[in-house]
């Protein structure tokens, strides 16, 4: 639904409700009374215009940024939120996000990285919270060793959102660089999450690319672990409700970024065992 429509919408609807609330007592009462009922209970009335006022403010102080995000410009997108956060200094987590979605959708790294400079020196609270966002950009500059760097302070941090998924992505970013039994700890703990997506990824990496470079008892009890999850989803999901379940993990962008392990991990899940 079009900005516009909502706005025009939503107001339509507060004065609509008002109005019902305000002329009901004259149609059931009389107008003395009601006078008398609205001389006593004016601050409902002012509660209203209060709540009007502030949506409306609120819509025309980001009308541009909604117009540019209706209209799927991108390029201009980018360049007014760069200048709201790095030019302004408006530092909140909703224009931080925007900014950063719509400049991977442009493979704008350099910008993600200006305003991760200017997050740690300026914001570092907004920077852990959405630690997962910057960590998976990172994932597409091919450097698993800076990513690593980047990942590890804000491991078991209980002011970073998604946190299961930060410490996912430090797993994976061991596994590629070569140390996937480093890794192990993390993803056995993930596989018992309550993110669908999450334990399947985790249990996919611990079967495959983990136990692979296991030996003996420990790659054993990799497979048992890895084996014991696959067959609890494929239990629960066909085909068509794992990819159900998968689209609806990729309306994080963060996970967006994993499509191709993603779309390994379904295989790996729903593969024909061989008889």
């Amino acid at each position: 639904m079009k900005f516009r429509t909502i706005f025009i919408l939503f107001n339509i609807v507060l004065v609509f409700s008002f109005s019902f609330i305000f002329f009901m007592p004259f149609f059931l009462l009389g107008t003395g009374y009601s006078l008398d009922f609205w001389a006593k209970n004016w601050p409902l009335a002012a509660f209203f215009l209060l709540v009007l006022s502030s949506f409306n403010a609120f819509f025309v102080y980001n009308w541009k940024l909604f117009m540019l995000v209706e209209g799927e410009d991108w390029d201009a997108l980018s360049a007014w939120l760069k200048n709201a956060l790095l030019g302004k200094g408006r530092f909140n987590r909703r224009f931080v996000r925007l900014y950063v979605n719509s400049s991977l959708l442009r493979s704008d790294m350099e910008g993600i990285e200006a305003l991760e400079a200017a997050l740690r020196d300026k914001r570092p609270a907004l920077l852990a919270k959405d630690a997962v966002l910057f960590g998976a950009s990172r994932l597409l500059k091919n450097d698993p060793a800076a990513t690593e760097a980047f990942l590890k302070p804000f491991l078991d941090r209980s002011d970073v959102e998604q946190a299961p998924w930060l410490s996912f992505y430090y797993a994976f970013t061991l596994i590629l660089l070569k140390r996937p039994l480093d890794g192990v700890p993390r993803l056995k703990a993930l596989v018992a999450s309550r993110d669908t997506l999450l334990s399947g990824l985790s249990a996919y990496l611990l079967g495959s690319l983990c136990a692979s470079a296991a030996g003996g008892l420990e790659r054993d009890g990799l497979l048992l672990i890895a084996n014991a999850k696959k067959a609890e989803l494929k239990k629960r999901f066909s085909p068509e409700a794992w990819s159900k379940e998968t689209e609806k993990g990729k309306a994080e962008v963060h996970i967006v970024i994993l499509s191709k392990l993603i779309d390994d991990a379904g295989a790996w899940l729903l593969a024909v065992e061989a008889q």
